[in-house]
Formats: structure tokens, sequence, C-alpha cells
């Protein structure tokens, strides 16, 4: 699976692939390899802080 999911990326980078199949491949490896969570809610972080997004621009 990391293999696909690999090339996925790569022919997404260089070429018109369609990114939404690649981040579906890489989704099933990190899946398969049990470091994909699934959140049922932003993690504190990503939550919004004083009307702006956690991320500093």
């Amino acid at each position: 699976m990391y293999d696909t999911a690999l090339r996925a990326c790569q022919k997404a980078f260089d070429s018109d692939y369609p990114r939404n199949a690649a981040r579906e491949a890489f989704c099933g490896f990190a899946k398969s390899a049990k470091v994909l969570e699934e959140l049922s809610a932003p993690p504190p972080w990503m939550a919004r802080v004083g009307g702006r997004g956690g991320l500093a621009a």
C-alpha cells in the first residue's frame, strides 16, 4: 500500500493526476498503518482563538 500511495502522490505532484485520488491513496495507507486518526472534533490547536484560526499567519 505504501508504494501505491507514494506513486499516486508523485503522479499528482508531477502531472494532472487528481489530487483527491492521491489523498485517498495516502489516507488508505495511513489507516492501514494505523497512523491516521479519525477525529470527531478539531484538536484544540486548530480551534478558533480570539476570532482567528489557530494558525498564525
